[in-house]
């Protein structure tokens, strides 16, 4: 996971969800993304499929998954409109 192109896809689109950011910036890495529990995509942020992820307060657990198999969990958690901590989740 690059977490450098995260930041960037951020500071690049101040409009839109954050989370439908953040999911199809690591989408594009080639991962498929699970918040709290919930498979989710960036295409459903932006429909508004997910409303209490994106309403919650605190931090986030975020999984990832390559090739059906879990790459990496971490937790994500913001600071502000578009500023987020990541925090590796070691197991």
């Amino acid at each position: 996971m690059n977490i450098q192109k995260i930041f960037e896809a951020l500071k690049e689109d101040e409009q839109n969800s954050a989370l439908g950011i953040i999911c199809g910036e690591l989408e594009a890495q080639g991962y498929t993304v699970a918040i709290d529990g919930v498979p989710v995509t960036s295409s459903g942020f932006y429909n508004s499929e997910f409303p209490q992820l994106e309403k919650k307060m605190g931090a986030m657990d975020v999984a990832i998954f390559k090739n059906a198999g879990l790459e990496q969990e971490f937790s994500l958690e913001f600071t502000d409109y578009h500023e987020v901590v990541l925090k590796r989740k070691i197991p």
